[in-house]
């Protein structure tokens, strides 16, 4: 739960390095509380728009938690485009996630 709450505390920062266990960790918090809000849009359909909102307000942690995790496997934040290729995009950047961190090699900033 702490890596969930470091994310949302580093929403704005796109800068420095995010571990393997960082990132997944707060993908799995962020995945049930996704779950628990479709389940209440279901349960309750006068909160139908509960999933949506969350979705929208949890992108920008999301998106900045994935930039740090590319930083750490010495790629750019912009190799988070690759998920809008056709078909294999985001199996693509799933794993670039999910490699080993790298020491950054000299030269290379992240």
């Amino acid at each position: 739960m702490s890596f969930y709450l470091l994310a949302w505390q580093r929403y704005l920062d796109f800068t420095g390095r995010a571990s393997r266990k960082e990132f997944w960790m707060f993908f799995l918090v962020h995945f049930v509380v996704t779950l628990l809000f479709i389940a209440l849009d279901i349960a309750w359909p006068q909160f139908g728009w509960a999933d949506l909102i969350y979705g929208i307000v949890s992108m920008l942690p999301m998106v900045a938690i994935i930039v740090r995790r590319l930083h750490d496997t010495c790629r750019s934040g912009w190799w988070g485009w690759v998920f809008v290729v056709p078909a294999i995009g985001p199996f693509w950047l799933i794993y670039l996630l999910a490699l080993d961190s790298q020491e950054p090699s000299q030269g290379v900033s992240s």
